[in-house]
C-alpha cells in the first residue's frame, strides 16, 4: 500500500492506494466486512455501494502514518468519477514519480488497486487489455504522466479532488456482530421462558425425537444455506483468470495453482536458477504475502480473487437433470467418451461420477407420503486448458469445490508435450 504526499489544500488528507478489494451483499454486511478484514490482515476498510452489492477496500496502514491524517481510497475516488461510472471498463494509470497507481474499474467496481513501477504499468496494462477483451468489454485507459504511454482519453490526478469527503477510510469496528447479538438476545428469551414454563409444568416423561421429515428438512437447508458456485460459471472463469499469472517470473517457473469455490486462488512456484530475494522484491501487492518454502525449490504467493457467480437453487430443481440423464449429458460426440459407465473419456479429458446417494442414510416411513427427495453426488474432471468450453456446458446440478491447475511437461505430444492441465472437483445434485 502506498499513501500520498497531504492533499492541496488539505493537509490533513491524504489518499492510499494499494487496498485488496471484495464484494459482498449488502444485507449481512457487518458479518462480510468482518470476515474479510480478517482474511486480509486489515485494520481500515472502505466502502461504496454498487448496484445490489457493496464493494470493500481493505488495508492495515501503519498507526504512526494515520496520527491527526484522514485517510482516503484513490481507487474508490476513481470509481466514483461520473466519466468512469459512464463506461463498461476503465484502466487508468497515474504516474508518481518512479511509481504508478494503477486502478481498473468494471462497471462501477474495482478489480485492481495497484502499485507499480513505471515498466510493470505497461505489462499490467497489456493483461488486463487483454481479459478485458476476452470478457468483450470494452477497455477505455487514462493515463497521467510523461512516462507512461497516452492512453484514450488524459486524465488530471486533480479529478480525485473534486469529491473532498468521499472515500474515506475507517477502522474495521471491533464490536459483537448484529446476528451473534440478535442470537444471544434469542437464547437468553428462550432460557427464561423454558425456565418458568418447567417451574409451572412438570416435564415430559419422553422427549420426542424428529421425525424423518424433520431431518430431512434440516438437511436440505444445510445443502442451500452455503454459498455453492455453478461449476459452468466459476470454473470456466477461474482457468481464464489464470491465463495471466506469469509462468516464468525471476527465475521461478510456475507450477501450480490451487483455487477453493470462494476466496483467493494460491500459486505455487519451482525454483528455475532465480533467488528468493529477487522475487520478493519484484512481486506485487496483488501476490502478497510471499512465503518460500524451508527446502528452497518452492515458493507460494496469493493468486487472483475468484468471481462472484451463480451458486446453486432450490428453485431450479425442476429444470434438473436426473442421474442417467447426466451422464448422457457428459457423454457429448466430441468428448469421444468411452462405454464405461462412471467413468467418460476422451482425448486428454476425463470424467468421474460417483453414484449420489440420498441425504438420509434411513429410508423414509413406509406409507409416509413426501415430495421429490433429492440425491448428492461427487465427480471429478480432469482436462486441459484449451478444453474449457466443454465446462460452460455443464448441467444446472453441479456444484465446484475446488479447481488444481498444473503446468503439465509431459502432455501428449498433440499438445506439443506441454500444456495448462486442471482438476476441477464438486458435487452433484438429483431428484428422484
Amino acid at each position: 500500500m502506498h499513501i500520498t504526499e497531504p492533499l492541496p489544500g488539505e493537509k490533513r488528507s491524504r489518499l492510499a492506494f494499494g487496498l485488496d478489494w471484495s464484494a459482498y451483499p449488502e444485507k449481512g454486511a457487518k458479518e462480510s466486512r468482518t470476515r474479510y478484514a480478517g482474511d486480509f490482515s486489515a485494520t481500515h476498510y472502505v466502502e461504496m455501494k454498487v448496484g445490489a452489492e457493496l464493494i470493500g477496500g481493505f488495508c492495515a496502514p501503519d498507526t504512526g502514518e494515520l496520527r491527526r491524517v484522514k485517510l482516503f481510497s484513490g481507487a474508490a475516488r476513481v470509481a466514483m468519477l461520473e466519466r468512469v461510472r459512464a463506461k463498461p471498463a476503465v484502466l487508468v494509470l497515474m504516474q508518481d514519480g518512479a511509481q504508478v497507481h494503477l486502478v481498473h474499474v468494471v462497471r462501477g467496481a474495482v478489480r485492481h488497486d495497484e502499485v507499480v513501477t513505471v515498466a510493470a504499468a505497461a505489462k499490467r496494462r497489456g493483461e488486463i487489455a487483454q481479459q478485458s477483451a476476452k470478457l468483450g468489454l470494452p477497455l477505455t485507459v487514462l493515463a497521467s504522466g510523461d512516462a507512461i504511454t497516452p492512453g484514450d482519453e488524459p486524465f488530471s490526478p486533480a479529478e480525485l479532488l473534486q469529491q473532498k469527503k468521499a472515500g474515506r477510510i475507517a477502522r474495521v469496528p471491533a464490536g459483537i456482530p448484529n446476528s451473534i447479538v440478535v442470537l444471544l438476545a434469542l437464547a437468553i428469551a428462550g432460557f427464561g421462558a423454558k425456565e418458568m414454563w418447567g417451574a409451572l409444568n412438570p416435564p415430559p416423561i419422553v422427549n420426542a425425537a424428529p421425525s424423518w421429515s424433520q431431518l430431512y428438512e434440516k438437511a436440505m437447508h444445510q445443502v442451500f444455506a452455503g454459498r455453492m458456485p455453478l461449476a459452468s460459471q466459476l470454473a470456466p472463469d477461474a482457468l481464464a483468470l489464470l491465463d495471466y499469472i506469469d509462468t516464468n517470473r525471476k527465475g521461478w517457473q510456475f507450477e501450480k495453482a490451487d483455487c477453493p469455490s470462494t476466496g483467493f486462488c494460491s500459486l505455487t512456484y519451482q525454483r528455475a536458477g532465480g533467488s528468493f530475494e529477487d522475487f520478493a522484491r519484484t512481486a506485487p501487492a496483488s501476490m502478497q504475502p510471499v512465503t518460500f518454502a524451508p527446502n528452497g525449490l518452492h515458493l507460494y504467493a496469493r493468486g487472483p480473487a475468484l468471481p462472484r457467480t451463480a451458486t446453486l437453487g432450490v428453485t431450479g430443481m425442476k429444470a434438473w437433470p436426473d442421474e442417467q440423464r447426466l451422464i448422457e449429458m457428459l457423454q457429448t460426440p466430441p468428448q469421444r467418451m468411452s462405454v464405461k459407465p462412471l467413468d467418460l473419456k476422451s482425448f486428454g479429458y476425463e470424467v468421474k461420477l460417483e453414484p449420489s446417494h440420498p441425504l438420509l442414510a434411513s429410508p423414509p416411513p413406509a406409507g409416509e407420503r413426501h415430495s421429490a427427495l433429492l440425491r448428492e453426488g461427487r465427480w471429478e474432471i480432469d482436462g486441459y486448458r484449451w478444453q474449457a468450453p466443454l465446462l460452460t456446458a455443464l448441467p444446472p446440478n453441479m456444484t465446484l469445490e475446488s479447481l488444481n491447475v498444473k503446468l503439465d511437461t509431459a502432455a501428449p505430444e498433440e499438445l506439443g508435450k506441454v500444456g495448462i492441465h486442471f482438476v476441477a472437483k464438486g458435487k452433484y445434485y438429483v431428484v428422484q
